[in-house]
């Protein structure tokens, strides 16, 4: 890390951090003017009953809780659509910009005569400094500068809503404007928001544009403004800030997987991803499991190590070195790190090592040197793939050399390499060869003759592991399989409709297993979006391009379905029928579900990630 990297970085989160957009996870109807912290928003009062909507939220699951479904969304926030369905009243809210200045149509579309009021609460965000004031029918807020915020519509004189602050309240019988900075008509506000609509709307149904737009959305719903630090990140789900992650988490491999997932779209918002992920890591040189708004940090563990892999991807595509210098120091701590306290043998197992900071998080307590703590950290949190591996209490490792963990530590290591040598920095570059070369050569003990495949095996009994599970397709992500060994993988195991094929793909656990799981498991013949992204990579170095089309063909059938009946992007997908609604603890908005379409975009050449030679067999 250099002074002048920092410099750099500090001015694109500078460049990022400014004007309207929905930078507050508290509430995707809220619109936050940066650097300013001045928020508008948007909110609904049910007149029969009095009640009121104040924050609304994708995937809230408590009784009576609100429906949203979110629309188009630019990166720079000069569109936004949303649509809200609570207490028997829907709204449409469309956002543009005009210069410096926020517009918003807010259209009734069910039940709204006589029924609802639109509200227009108006506030300086985060304790930032500003004095606002109701003047008649519009709001003067004053801070850095003086922003005037106006409606049309009817209003109402309502001194029972449910809102702390100054606030329009508006009647709903008809669409109604919102402007700022100066008043304008309804049909002045209609067409600026007409015109943006057109820009960024909805795809329509040519699958392509569709997959554009979910790889866009993923990353811009969910990119907020984190006031304790004064950045701009992006976050897996705006829900799962909120509580008890104290406003904001960065789950580890999650973040530099929504760095590829912005690329395409935004280079800040990739490299943010990145930069702020690595300046959480912990004393002890490693990047952990997740940091949060409550200062938790996992001290006892990390997650899968495809930080170097993701750098590498993005200098590639961008070229800028600063971004190199900015990321390698903790990327080899990191690295390192690995080698130090996960290595057994010449291969590493994954663990949870004790810790006791000065104040240890209660979330933590449960998984801290214990089994499922060390589950944690290779990304596949208490996976049957690990119910017959002991956790060897005087290592804090579990006992069992893991397929998945080792095979992306050696393309961590080669990734890190290639950087090292960009940098100059030649005797690294060997030291990590060293390390990736010792690594790929004892991975050939992981090969199981019998099952034509490679799985874990355990370091106490010397066999493999009871369950197979997908990471056992890592290891062509390393390069790791000759020629006949990998078709043994694929037409025994991957492309077999008993196996890991199907029209749903791909099940972490291969379909012949007699694993009776219970309904509500986090992992019952669950798809999830970056294991089928790890192993697209894989196929396309093993150079099987008619599987990797294959894989991509029913990565985009996956992601499509959901999107087309209720514009989700999950965290995880039924291998049985395609749907994930039908676990609550799937996710609905998560950034990651976008993986899926961002391998169809690099397979019809949409988008240019993985394209050297490397890559292509």
């Amino acid at each position: 890390m250099t002074n002048e990297s920092a410099a750099a970085y500090d001015r694109l989160q500078d460049e990022l951090g400014r004007g309207w957009n929905t930078w507050d996870t508290r509430s995707v109807l809220t619109q936050v003017l940066l650097p300013d912290a001045l928020g508008v928003s948007f909110g609904l009062k049910e007149y029969y009953r009095g009640t009121s909507l104040r924050t609304a939220q994708i995937g809230r699951r408590t009784e009576g809780a609100e429906t949203v479904t979110l629309g188009p969304h630019a990166y720079d926030g000069s569109y936004t659509e949303t649509t809200v369905s609570w207490a028997g009243v829907t709204i449409r809210v469309q956002t543009a910009q005009v210069g410096d200045d926020l517009v918003a149509l807010v259209t009734p579309l069910a039940n709204q005569q006589k029924s609802a009021l639109l509200t227009v609460a108006v506030n300086y965000l985060w304790n930032r400094p500003g004095v606002v004031v109701r003047e008649g029918e519009r709001i003067r807020a004053t801070g850095d500068r003086v922003i005037a915020v106006f409606t049309t519509g009817k209003h109402v004189d309502d001194p029972y809503c449910d809102i702390d602050g100054p606030y329009l309240a508006v009647e709903l019988s008809q669409t109604v404007g919102v402007s700022t900075g100066r008043e304008r008509s309804l049909a002045e506000i209609a067409a600026i928001v007409a015109s943006a609509s057109a820009e960024f709307g909805v795809a329509g149904a040519d699958p392509i544009a569709q997959h554009h737009e979910i790889v866009r959305d993923a990353i811009s719903w969910n990119t907020i403004y984190e006031p304790s630090k004064a950045r701009v990140i992006t976050t897996v789900s705006r829900l799962w800030n909120v509580g008890k992650r104290g406003g904001y988490a960065l789950f580890c491999w999650d973040a530099f997987f929504n760095a590829l997932i912005a690329a395409p779209n935004s280079k800040p918002a990739a490299y943010v991803n990145v930069i702020e992920m690595l300046r959480a890591r912990t004393p002890d040189g490693f990047v952990p499991n997740v940091e949060q708004g409550t200062g938790r940090k996992t001290y006892d563990g990390s997650q899968p190590p495809i930080g170097s892999l993701t750098v590498l991807e993005l200098y590639r595509r961008f070229g800028d070195r600063w971004f190199l210098e900015e990321t390698f120091e903790p990327l080899l701590s990191w690295n390192r790190w690995w080698w130090r306290a996960r290595r057994d043998g010449e291969l590493l197992c994954a663990g949870s090592t004790y810790f006791d900071p000065e104040y240890p998080s209660p979330q933590d307590v449960p998984r801290i040197h214990q089994h499922f703590g060390a589950t944690c950290e290779t990304g596949w949190d208490g996976h049957p793939v690990f119910d017959d591996v002991l956790f060897d209490q005087e290592k804090s490792l579990l006992a069992a050399h893991d397929v998945g963990m080792n095979s992306l530590y050696a393309a961590d290591c080669e990734a890190l390499a290639d950087i090292a040598d960009i940098l100059g920095e030649k005797a690294i570059a060997a030291e990590l060869r060293d390390r990736q070369q010792t690594v790929v050569r004892a991975m050939e003990t992981l090969w199981d003759e019998p099952s034509g495949i490679y799985r874990s095996r355990r370091t106490d009994t010397g066999q493999v592991t009871e369950r197979l599970s997908t990471m056992s397709f890592y290891p062509l992500l390393a390069g790791v399989g000759t020629g006949e060994r990998v078709g043994r993988m694929l037409s025994e195991h991957l492309l077999a409709d008993d196996g890991f094929g199907g029209e749903w793909i791909l099940p972490t656990s291969s379909r012949h297993e007699p694993i009776q799981l219970k309904e509500t498991s986090y992992w019952e013949l669950r798809a999830w979006p970056p294991v089928n992204f790890l192993v697209y990579l894989g196929l396309l170095r093993a150079g099987e391009k008619d599987a990797a089309t294959w894989l991509a063909d029913g990565s985009s059938r996956l992601v499509l379905k959901e999107w087309n009946e209720h514009r989700h992007i999950h965290e995880n997908y039924s291998s049985v029928h395609g749907a994930a609604c039908d676990k609550p603890n799937s996710e609905p908005f998560q950034t990651w579900g976008a993986l899926l379409s961002l391998i169809v975009l690099m397979e019809r050449g949409e988008v240019t990630l993985f394209d050297d030679e490397r890559w292509h067999g």
